[in-house]
């Protein structure tokens, strides 16, 4: 595990050979690097490369192609010793990876350099003194917000600052720590707070190595479980009683537990943790004789499937490694899993407290994805140009189609790279099965849905500034106005962290709402080649909160249109081209053949070839009406309540149309004008027509004759609809 961290000498290498030489000496190297494309997105045109805008381009790199390349010319041209992993064999390049489109940090022509160079060599000082003024000054940079600043600051410096993004965004809700919006009006001073609660929440842990923790509980790699483990750093046959008998300085390098072996008497390896399960580490077992080392939690472990061996380790991420004398007593055995007496001996010590509470809110308020079990670096990439989906569609069809059902079928057949028909097949039977996959990943933020009304709008889709409450009202009123993220954006957001794993927002009644309104700019960087990682990337300045935004290639649009509401053919042409449109059509095999000598599926067809012909085919009516018909009870039920109600809407009350539909079964009834009403001092067109729907408790509603009627061809066969 300790090669994870390796990118931290890396950079603290090559930020300290950049302060060292210089910015002339930055300059000169940094168009020597192989960088595979031009140059010219980094420079500020005849002025010079400043460091943060560097950094934070070299980072970019690490999400491309071009990792191996860019990293093996920088190490070359920087004179860097420090090792990286190759990322043909591993995938450690955990650390913020911008998407490398808008990477400078500039306003306008100016480029800053002189800010930017005195700002970055406060910050890479082990005990970094940042000027308050000097922070607020580069945040208020175009195109630079509280994100990419800290994202930059934990680059250049990963062992004194956090970054705060999406990946920390559960720490901030679990402990209410500052948010982006927070610092940006609050400054350093409120980044510092934020600093100081986050490291607080892990004692003894480096920032780098809480950002690893939370980017592998964020991203679903790793998933708090409820089992927990003990080890003992006294192990069975060692000279010295305690495994790490060097001191503080070897356990602190270690990201692993040993896990005991074969003893003396009796062997009792721990071989048994997941990823995912807690680790208590301590140092014997009598009151006020053990002593917590650490609490960690499982990344991997590497006995899993072959048993125990010497070589072997559980590699586990740390979130604390505070030492303290525990409470109670423990178990004699030193590698078991924590019963009760083990697990309260820490619970109840003062130092272990406020782990405990972490673990129970991280798990309460994160938003993660299972990967059963499997570290998101062993994932297969998403890439849209192999994948059988297209990255936006909206299935279209007249109500009643099962368009929004649908979308469960073609969200995991997304996720699990399957072809619709393919998952259909499979789990034809298993729709609760299906469902539970689908509710469990909405659960985890995976597949996201919201429906568009009239009154939806772009602050609510994307990013708007909301009205908040005060807890207690002051001299200026209780209100106080935030950024607030909408959903796409945060789903996004998630999608371009977790580049791995696809992602579905499902938008129902699409055309419901103003579409060229709710996703304003977006709609041109939705387009298949201007996604993030496409031919022709292109990002977007959000209006509120003025940070550069792309939308991810692994991030699946699926909308459903109702066309008896609106026609596709009165879509924007913009919105048309940039969707692939799916058909959703009534199936009448979909419904039962059989309710009490009634043939529903012949009735459906019969009903639907009268209405294309008296209307249009975009308002047939939907199979989902008769799906879960049973009995004659509910057959009836269904067209007094359901059916004829949409008939009348579709003919806006043509009676004479909706009779043609039922084929004058008798649902409906003529009323003749009352004689007193046909009087010549009444003004009253005696030959208007009344027509009126037959009430709840007649028995034609229940009479399968009024039904076999709708569907009964002239020469009176009943299995042949009309």
């Amino acid at each position: 595990m300790r090669e994870i961290y390796d990118w931290v000498p890396w950079f603290r290498e090559l930020v300290g050979r950049i302060a060292d030489e210089g910015e002339a000496y930055l300059n000169e190297k940094a168009r020597q690097v192989d960088w595979g494309e031009n140059l010219a997105r980094l420079e500020y045109g005849d002025e010079g490369i400043d460091p943060f805008s560097f950094v934070y381009f070299v980072a970019s790199k690490a999400a491309t192609k071009q990792l191996k390349t860019v990293y093996d010319s920088v190490s070359q041209e920087f004179g860097i010793e420090s090792p990286l992993p190759d990322p043909s064999v591993d995938d450690y390049y955990i650390f913020p990876t911008p998407p490398g489109l808008k990477v400078l940090f500039r306003d306008g022509k100016n480029s800053n350099n002189d800010l930017l160079w005195r700002l970055f060599r406060q910050a890479i000082e082990d005990g970094p003194g940042i000027d308050p003024d000097d922070f607020k000054e580069v945040l208020s940079i175009r195109d630079v917000a509280v994100p990419k600043l800290t994202q930059s600051l934990f680059l250049l410096n990963p062992g004194n600052f956090l970054p705060v993004d999406i990946t920390s965004a559960d720490l901030s809700e679990a402990l209410d720590l500052p948010t982006a919006s927070d610092i940006k009006i609050g400054g350093y001073a409120t980044y510092r707070t934020f600093l100081e609660k986050a490291t607080n929440a892990f004692p003894g842990c480096q920032p780098y190595e809480i950002n690893m923790f939370l980017y592998m509980q964020k991203s679903g790699s790793i998933v708090i479980s409820d089992n927990f483990y003990q080890v003992s750093t006294q192990v069975m046959g060692h000279n010295e009683g305690d495994y790490w008998d060097d001191g503080e300085e070897k356990f602190n390098d270690n990201y692993w537990v040993y896990t005991g072996g074969p003893g003396d008497e009796k062997p009792y390896p721990l071989t048994d943790p997941k990823q995912g399960d807690v680790i208590l580490v301590r140092t014997g077992r009598i009151k006020g004789k053990a002593i917590g080392r650490a609490i960690g939690v499982v990344y991997q472990n590497d006995y899993v499937p072959d048993g125990w061996n010497q070589k072997r380790r559980i590699h586990v991420l740390w979130i604390s490694k505070s030492e303290g004398i525990l409470a109670e007593n423990t178990t004699i055995l030193g590698f078991s899993k924590a019963g009760t007496k083990t697990r309260e001996a820490f619970e109840r010590t003062k130092n272990y407290r406020p782990s405990f509470e972490l673990i129970g809110k991280l798990k309460k308020s994160s938003i993660v994805i299972e990967t059963d079990s499997v570290p998101e670096s062993q994932q297969p990439q998403a890439d849209p140009k192999k994948n059988r989906h297209p990255l936006n569609q909206i299935l279209y069809g007249p109500p009643g189609t099962s368009k929004t059902w649908h979308t469960v079928s073609h969200a995991l057949a997304i996720i699990d790279n399957e072809t619709v028909n393919q998952l259909e097949m499979e789990r034809k039977e298993e729709r609760e099965d299906k469902m539970r996959q689908f509710n469990k990943l909405k659960a985890d933020g995976q597949i996201e849905m919201v429906t568009f009304h009239q009154n939806y709008n772009y602050e609510d889709f994307i990013e708007g500034i909301r009205p908040v409450l005060r807890e207690h009202a002051d001299e200026d009123g209780n209100l106080d106005y935030v950024l607030s993220r909408g959903i796409f954006r945060r789903i996004a957001e998630s999608a371009r962290i977790h580049s791995k794993s696809k992602y579905v927002l499902i938008i129902d009644e699409i055309n419901r709402g103003n579409i060229a309104k709710i996703f304003g700019e977006l709609i041109t960087v939705i387009e298949d080649s201007k996604r993030t990682g496409g031919d022709d990337a292109a990002t977007v300045t959000l209006p509120y909160s003025k940070e550069d935004f792309g939308v991810p290639n692994n991030l699946y649009i699926i909308g459903t249109m109702n066309t008896a509401d609106r026609s596709i053919a009165l879509l924007d042409t913009a919105l048309r081209r940039r969707f692939h449109f799916v058909e959703m059509m009534p199936d009448p095999k979909l419904v039962p053949e059989d309710i009490h000598g009634v043939n529903c599926q012949k009735l459906l067809e019969a009903m639907n070839n009268r209405i294309r012909f008296l209307l249009d085919r975009e308002h047939q009516i939907g199979h989902t009406y008769l799906m879960n018909v049973k009995s004659i009870d509910s057959l009836a039920s269904t067209f007094k309540n359901k059916i004829v109600p949409l008939l009348q809407e579709y003919f806006y009350d043509n009676w004479e149309k909706i009779e043609l539909v039922l084929k004058r079964n008798g649902f409906i009834e003529k009323r003749e004008i009352p004689e007193e009403l046909q009087a010549e001092d009444q003004l009253i067109d005696v030959e208007q027509k009344v027509y009126e729907v037959l009430p709840d408790g007649d028995d034609k509603w229940r009479d399968p004759e009024s039904y076999r009627a709708i569907y009964r061809s002239a020469a009176g066969d009943t299995d042949q609809a009309s």
